[in-house]
């Protein structure tokens, strides 16, 4: 039997999990007192622990010992995307990003967005999922909506890069043709109805680079996870 997983931002001043956690340990796995876990901080650590008290209000565990220890990847990728009319669309992308590994997913709105706001609650609780699931070591940070005009406050450091997905013709240098290798990115996908000409016009004045993921015209979902998937393919070597 597989050793479950939980999350605790800081297991070592507070050895007790969640309340949610709690639940799902003692109705759904039925761990009792002596039984083997895993702990993730989200910021790179694991370690693995014993139950002492299970109760669907307040679980209780003793650290016995850290099994890995990482430093974040020399590059960090961070998502911010027009969400769709359909949340579960988006919960989807935030899921699928968090199991590849992303430092931060946030959203905002445009010209043309289909949604002006958007709750963050549920999206977190997705990504402590996806980071138990694919044991990842670092949790994401979910940022709520922002306008468009906020954008223009990222990317201002020397090892950041502001690049922005953009349906242009002739169609623009492909995302690996645009990116340095080993910064921070920050990566735009818009609305599926794109920029408007004047926002487009206003991203490349303020260094943001437009590129392209290719003929076909993606849905907004399907433009963040690729982005994401194909920045740490670039780097794998």
């Amino acid at each position: 039997m597989s050793i479950p997983v939980f999350y605790e931002p800081n297991p070592i001043a507070s050895p007790f999990l969640s309340e949610e956690e709690s639940i799902h340990a003692h109705r759904v796995l039925r761990l009792k007192a002596g039984d083997p876990i895993f702990i993730l901080n989200g910021k790179g650590q694991k370690f693995k622990a014993k139950i002492d008290q299970s109760t669907s209000k307040k679980t209780s565990f003793h650290l016995v010992n850290e099994i890995e220890n990482s430093v974040m990847p020399a590059y960090a990728i961070h998502l911010w995307i027009a969400p769709t009319k359909q949340m579960e669309r988006m919960e989807w992308m935030v899921e699928k990003c968090a199991e590849f590994g992303i430092q931060s997913i946030g959203f905002f709105h445009s010209r043309y967005s289909e949604r002006k706001e958007i709750k963050t609650h549920r999206l977190e609780k997705i990504v402590i999922s996806a980071l138990k699931q694919s044991k990842n070591l670092f949790l994401p940070t979910i940022y709520p909506m922002v306008s468009f005009k906020e954008l223009g406050q990222l990317g201002n450091k020397e090892d950041e890069q502001k690049l922005f997905a953009y349906i242009s013709n002739p169609p623009s240098s492909s995302l690996s043709k645009s990116i340095q290798l080993n910064r921070a990115y920050h990566i735009l996908i818009g609305p599926e109805g794109d920029f408007s000409s004047e926002e487009s016009e206003a991203l490349i004045s303020t260094d943001w680079t437009p590129f392209s993921l290719g003929k076909s015209i993606l849905r907004t979902e399907t433009a963040g996870l690729a982005a994401t998937h194909a920045i740490h393919l670039l780097h794998e070597n």
